[in-house]
């Protein structure tokens, strides 16, 4: 297969990529095919058409009557997948992500853009071992792995844009910001069509656990760290902190393990405990920043609250073959109840003492068997009971915690329906 060149493909020092025809980039040679650089934010979408816009059916016809960018499209549908499902949805949290760091001046981790074009670029090196890279005006890149974030990108550059027009001074800012980029030239698509499938495929993607246990930044995380450090009593007696009694390297926690619950469990609880429902929405991914509250009160309050709920059922955690309250699910139907404890963040729902929840939540029973089929556990073609996932089944088990459904309230309190009283009122007037 012949590739198409814009120069020669050996390039010595004393020739210079020309002003007039191509931007020199300065960069860092790795071989004949591929340079590591960063480009500014305007250049980057530039020269990476928005491939959202690339896949909007009303410009389509437009772009298409244009040679170039049809080629483009082109190139690119055939390495990439289009924008649909969770690589669609995933844009506007990874660019208000990205917004808030930048804002923050701490744009710093996003991993390089891997870009690719089937043209072979000119690479000048020098003799000190640096290097450039001449990309010719008009060129377009395809963003081969990578492309949510280049999507991303340009929401950020449109908020800071109209920042700056309501008169905020952000200018500088967007000026100054750096994307570091991989670029692989003289590529045919079917060997870009191997990077994407080497990045996406022969990876192994880091359990929720490990990169959670890493996240500092993270408010319920710095919650989950500091009830990590917290001093708790096992059924034997034997004083030891929280994070003896919870995985932190395994996504599941053996039914004869001296752990009670998975790291990911415990941040599910956290997080439904500040957020209440909202909170299932969120999974893994970083919760909303409390600029407008003290972290601290808030902190200390929702590990009081999660801590004795730890300490109240001890033995139910530790027996988990025939309790099924360590599960994500059940931690996180918990967190909505002990969300109506807090009074350190604003909340429309009732409050209840920490006392009232715990007096609750001893009346359900938290057996395996019998009382949580057809609300938060399935069974299997086998007949082993699973308790299913929070964004599945939380809603439902919350329901059925906190009392607002009375017929799956009573079948998990092991009652006839009727027999479960309303949720509590509220122990403190809402207006106090």
């Amino acid at each position: 297969m012949s590739l198409p060149t814009s120069s020669s493909a050996t390039v010595n020092v004393a020739e210079f990529i020309d002003p007039s025809r191509a931007s020199a980039i300065t960069c860092l040679y790795v071989d004949e095919h591929s340079v590591l650089a960063t480009l500014s934010l305007g250049h980057l979408l530039e020269l990476v058409p928005d491939p959202e816009k690339l896949e909007d059916k009303k410009l389509r016809p437009s772009m298409l009557a244009d040679p170039a960018l049809a080629k483009h499209i082109e190139e690119r549908e055939r390495i990439q997948r289009l924008f649909t499902g969770e690589k669609r949805r995933n844009v506007p949290r990874y660019g208000e992500f990205i917004l808030n760091r930048t804002i923050n001046g701490e744009h710093r981790g996003t991993p390089p853009i891997l870009l690719g074009t089937p043209v072979k670029l000119r690479v000048v090196r020098m003799p000190d071992g640096s290097a450039k890279i001449g990309l010719p005006f008009g060129r377009k890149l395809i963003a081969v792995d990578g492309e949510t974030q280049r999507a991303a990108w340009t929401r950020v550059n449109n908020e800071l844009l109209l920042r700056i027009d309501a008169g905020e001074n952000l200018q500088e800012l967007l000026e100054d910001i750096r994307v570091p980029v991989e670029i692989h030239h003289g590529l045919g698509p079917d060997e870009l069509g191997d990077l994407f499938y080497w990045r996406n495929v022969l990876g192994t993607k880091v359990n929720a656990n490990e990169a959670l246990s890493r996240d500092m930044h993270d408010p319920a995380t710095q919650i989950v760290r500091h009830i990590l450090d917290m001093p708790i009593q096992r059924v034997d007696g034997q004083r030891v902190r929280v994070s003896a009694v919870v995985m932190q390297s395994s996504r599941q926690v053996g039914k004869t393990a001296q752990e009670w619950i998975t790291l990911s469990a415990l941040r599910t609880l956290v997080v439904t405990t500040l957020l209440g429902r909202p909170g299932f929405q969120y999974g893994a991914k970083p919760v909303p920043g409390m600029d407008d509250v003290d972290f601290r009160h808030v902190r200390d309050e929702i590990s009081k609250v999660i801590h004795a709920i730890l300490q109240r059922f001890a033995v139910q955690f530790t027996n988990k073959s025939e309790y099924l309250i360590g599960a994500p699910a059940i931690l996180g139907g918990i967190g909505v109840l002990a969300h109506r404890v807090l009074t350190t963040i604003p909340s429309t729902s009732p409050r209840l003492t920490l006392e009232q929840v715990l007096d609750t939540l001893d009346e359900i029973r938290w057996e395996r068997e019998g009382f949580w089929d057809g609300i938060g556990t399935r069974r299997t073609p086998k007949g082993a009971v699973t308790v299913a996932g929070p964004k599945e089944v939380g809603y439902a088990v919350a329901d059925a915690i906190e009392g607002s459904n009375e017929i799956t309230a009573a079948k998990i309190r092991g009652r006839a329906a009727g027999q479960v009283l309303p949720p509590y009122q509220p122990a403190i007037p809402l207006n106090a």
